[in-house]
């Protein structure tokens, strides 16, 4: 599937979806988009640095794999959103940013029918 859809997929589950990125894990932005309905919480640079750390953060995931096994996704709650973090292939993740509410599994079973 392209990226490109996926995305568009993802932001048209629910109106809790705010912005959908891939990335690589460098942190390098592939691709993004988000909805329109929603207002920019972070700066930039905060989000590129935010993007930067989660794909770090993923990498090192990747190194319990022997001992874990594959780590499935990542989720980070706030009292504003919610961070979820899925693997996209082996070499990317996709970066998705809910409303705090919705419930991310939603997110997670999407992203899983895409395979």
């Amino acid at each position: 599937m392209e990226i490109e859809v996926a995305v568009e997929k993802l932001l048209k589950l629910s109106p809790s979806v705010r912005v959908v990125t891939v990335c690589d894990l460098n942190g390098k932005l592939v691709y993004s988009a988000r909805s329109k309905k929603v207002s920019i919480l972070v700066t930039k640079k905060q989000s590129l640095a935010s993007l930067k750390a989660a794909a770090y953060d993923w990498k090192q995931r990747k190194k319990l794999l022997k001992t874990l096994g594959a780590c499935k996704y990542v989720v980070a709650e706030y009292d504003k959103v919610k961070r979820i973090v899925i693997p996209a292939g082996k070499n990317h993740i996709l970066y998705v940013t809910t409303t705090a509410s919705l419930d991310h599994n939603k997110v997670v079973r999407k992203v899983r029918s895409f395979k």
